[in-house]
């Protein structure tokens, strides 16, 4: 995918939208769509790897939406030199958007080209408890295991 790809799509989209109502109205029915299903790409077995992976998202998803901004500067400015500042800049984020893109299809099989869910597999609940609390609860909890 070229560097602008990603900023095109998110750039479009709205007039892609508006185009398609109009050609819905004078095209023929279109085949229904392919059933789609979701497909595991990545496990985060550690709490700190899902924060890691949030964060990741995060930062891509800031770094779009940066892109976007830009490309959207660069079209209402009139000035040569000014648009050019933002050119390279446009490029320079585009490049490190690419790159960190890259890196989390290829550590989690994610990419911004496409949508995703996130199941919570296992979760753990913890509270704050004094010590006496604690030996309470742990005595009560291996009690409870026995008795299975």
């Amino acid at each position: 995918m070229n560097k602008l790809a990603l900023l095109a799509l998110a750039v479009s989209l709205p007039v892609l939208g508006a185009q398609a109502a109009e050609t819905k109205a004078a095209a023929p029915a279109a085949p229904a769509p392919k059933q789609q299903k979701l497909l595991k790409v990545s496990t985060l077995k550690t709490a700190e790897a899902n924060r890691e992976f949030q964060a990741n998202v995060q930062l891509l998803q800031a770094q779009r939406q940066a892109a976007i901004q830009l490309n959207s500067e660069i079209e209402k400015e009139t000035d040569a030199a000014k648009k050019k500042t933002l050119k390279g800049q446009l490029d320079a984020l585009m490049a490190k958007l690419n790159e960190n893109n890259e890196k989390m299809r290829n550590a989690y099989g994610f990419s911004l080209d496409r949508n995703y869910t996130l199941e919570i597999e296992t979760a753990h609940v913890y509270m704050l408890v004094t010590d006496e609390e604690a030996a309470k609860i742990e005595a009560a909890q291996k009690a409870a295991a026995t008795k299975k």
